[in-house]
């Protein structure tokens, strides 16, 4: 699990690792269906903007149903939850939500522009399984999207495929608030309740931040802060008036505000490290010692259903890519992707535990994916009965001669 490949010296920014892989799944599924519409004799200027298109509507789309779908549990208890709903650095996109509205803009773009939306259909259906594939592997690297647990009676993993999780992993927090996972109590932060401050804290594993944290950087704020008040006392003795002092007093107080944020934010932290030590309880436990101990307390092994998204999604676009240049009947390529691939994602959330059966007794996705089948199979019965085989706008594109 690696939700951040690099951090930018001197900034903090960080690459996150999910990020990273949608952009290249995004960037090479665009590149091999301009590719492919050159093969064609389609206009690859259409098929960028049509990707344009389906970027910006599939990620409005998705984070908009996973708002929905998780407004309860992420959202509602937040301070100023609206806020947090356009907060897309943690993460919170839903690939089959991002998939329903961009089938829905691609199509009219097309039949504004008079171009063939079969043809240019059957083109970005290849290329959507691609993107979809390679995104997949971001959710791994993440620790999202995970699976159901798979070990024995003794602990042990049932098959060779499962994965093990860190502590303080998304699938770490499930198997706690689902009771499959005991923690010793230096990793759970007890219930807080400071009624001056109004805060209420439920007890709960620490977070990743606070287990990974340096030494230097959980105490670097409040060392700043005295260093800037030592010598602002010192100035005010001998120059009580000066621009320096009044400037070091500015000073002050922005470090003592942002000594009291990083106070506030390891706050679980600190109680953690009021523990005596277990390997010298003469003293109390130290961060590196917290840090051994979590790494001694992994979520336990789950099946990789990331990857079996990912094998799937890659596996599809390779299936729909040789149907795409044996085809007779334009069209016939998207119709494929609308049965296969919710078949595919409905037997995927079968071992999934991330997702909870809220929908009739299934997944939203699987409700969605049973609608997305139906609707493949009223489409295909469409294009066989009502159809000619080849789309009549389907007209060779020929590029414009340079002058």
């Amino acid at each position: 699990m690696h939700p951040e490949l690099w951090t930018m010296p001197g900034t903090g920014w960080t690459l996150k690792s999910y990020g990273f892989m949608l952009t290249v799944g995004f960037l090479s599924a665009v590149y091999m269906a301009m590719r492919r519409a050159q093969k064609v004799k389609c206009d690859p200027d259409i098929v960028l903007n049509c990707a344009f298109i389906s970027l910006v509507a599939g990620i409005l789309g998705s984070r908009l149903f996973f708002v929905v779908h998780y407004w309860d549990e992420q959202f509602a208890a937040l301070p100023n939850p609206w806020l947090q709903v356009f907060d897309l650095t943690r993460g919170g996109l839903e690939f089959i939500g991002g998939l329903i509205p961009a089938m829905i803009f691609v199509p009219l773009y097309l039949l504004l522009k008079k171009q063939s939306i079969r043809v240019y259909l059957d083109i970005l259906a290849v290329s959507t399984m691609w993107a979809l594939g390679v995104a997949r592997l971001g959710c791994f690297l993440n620790g999202c999207c995970f699976g159901g647990v798979c070990t024995d009676l003794q602990g042990h993993p049932q098959h060779a495929a499962a994965v093990e999780f860190p502590f303080s992993s998304p699938a770490s927090f499930s198997q706690w608030e689902n009771r499959q996972l005991t923690l010793p109590a230096e990793l759970i932060s007890d219930a807080v309740n400071d009624t001056r401050a109004g805060n209420v804290f439920e007890a709960m594993p620490l977070g990743r931040d606070s287990v990974a944290v340096t030494p230097e950087a959980f105490s670097q704020d409040e060392r700043r802060f005295e260093e800037i008040a030592e010598r602002f006392e010192v100035n005010k003795k001998l120059e009580p008036n000066s621009p320096a002092t009044k400037a070091l007093g500015q000073q002050v107080a922005d470090a003592k505000k942002k000594a009291e944020a990083s106070r506030k934010a390891h706050l679980f932290l600190r109680q953690s490290l009021r523990y005596p030590s277990r390997e010298d309880p003469s003293h109390t436990m130290t961060m590196t010692e917290l840090s051994r101990l979590a790494a001694q307390y992994p979520a336990k092994w789950v099946q990789p259903t990331q990857l079996y998204s990912s094998a799937n999604g890659i596996l599809l676009s390779i299936f729909l890519g040789r149907i795409f240049f044996r085809r007779k009947r334009h069209g016939l390529v998207f119709g494929l992707m609308m049965l296969t691939y919710p078949v595919a994602r409905f037997s995927l959330e079968l071992i999934r535990a991330d997702n909870p059966l809220d929908t009739f007794g299934l997944t939203v996705s699987q409700g969605v994916g049973i609608g997305m089948f139906l609707a493949g199979c009223v489409y295909l019965f469409v294009l066989y009965r009502f159809c000619p085989e080849r789309s009549p706008a389907a007209v060779p594109f020929v590029p414009p001669e340079d002058e």
